[in-house]
Parts: C-alpha cells; structure tokens; sequence
C-alpha cells in the first residue's frame, strides 16, 4: 500500500480549486503529466475515483468530495502549523514572561513593552515585579524567559547583555537678567 503523502492531498486540493489538472499543475509548478500521474497513482490506491475528468477539466466526484473536503482540511492546518511555527520563532506569537527589578518599572521598560505588545498582539506578556534574587531564581527555574534588571548580573546558565544606557542629562537655559 502506498503512502499518502502531503503533497498528494496538495495536489487533489488544487486539482479541484482550479477544476482543472494543466491549471493545477501550473500552481503547483509541476508538469501537467505528473500531476495527473500522481492523482491517478493516488486514486488506484484508494480505489475510488475522485475526479471526473472532461474536455473541460476535472469535476469532484460524489465519492471524491468527502476526500477533497479533508484533503484541503489537512493541508489547509499543515500550512497554519508552518506560518505559526515561523511566527513562534521570529517571537511574533506565543507567550513572553518578563521579570523587572521594580525601579525600572518606568521609562524604558514600560515603553519598551508596550511597543513589544503593540507590535504582537499575538504574543501574550506576563510582567512579574521582583526583587533581583527572586528574579534570578524564578529565571533559572523556567518561570521566567527573561528578567531585566540593572548593575552586574552572574548567572550560571543562561546569556546576559545590555538593552539600553540610558543618561540623564540636565539643561540650563540663558541666564536672565532680572528687572
């Protein structure tokens, strides 16, 4: 018994969006004879036929339509793992839990975040206030994915590295005279 494979369901899937192998074939970037080939190979498999084929191109069968519905099913959520997985790793969706020490609570931080949220409203924030020992233990547990704090940090795993310096600067205007 042969296989079926996921580039089965995608070719039957597009044979019967464009009702029509050669259009099917072009989408796919396929020659027609191998897509029809495929499809045919596919249907001495299962034993039923799924198109009617015609001048005019390929109708879904009676029997085909229940396979073509979870053949598109399938490779429709396929494509919705890989666009999510690419997502996941760019951190674009998901969940982020941020640990701050409380003085950096504003400023940076909080901007910071904001625009992180705005900017994925995919990804879910969790910000935990704490002290620094807290922090460092919540992070090495693995309730933490990161904890931002000031001054030095020693950590034994994990990567530790600078997101912004921030300097407070003071400014005078010209020294008026008085009346």
């Amino acid at each position: 018994m042969m296989p079926i494979e996921l580039r089965h369901l995608r070719y039957v899937s597009a044979a019967e969006k464009h009702r029509s192998f050669r259009q099917a074939a072009t989408s796919l970037r396929l020659k027609q004879s191998t897509l029809s080939r495929r499809v045919h190979q596919l249907e001495d498999e299962l034993g039923v036929l799924l198109f009617t084929r015609h001048s005019g191109g390929v109708r879904p069968t009676t029997a085909g339509h229940d396979f073509l519905r979870r053949a598109k099913r399938i490779t429709e959520e396929v494509h919705a793992m890989t666009v999510l997985a690419k997502a996941e790793s760019r951190g674009e969706v998901g969940r982020l839990s941020v640990g701050f020490y409380a003085s950096l609570s504003a400023g940076h931080l909080r901007a910071s975040l904001l625009d992180y949220v705005a900017r994925y409203p995919e990804v879910t924030v969790s910000a935990i206030e704490g002290s620094r020992a807290h922090l460092f233990v919540e992070l090495e547990g693995g309730a933490l994915d990161i904890a931002i704090v000031s001054g030095e940090v020693n950590l034994r795993t994990g990567t530790v590295f600078p997101i912004w310096a921030e300097r407070i600067m003071v400014a005078f205007g010209r020294a008026r005279s008085r009346p």
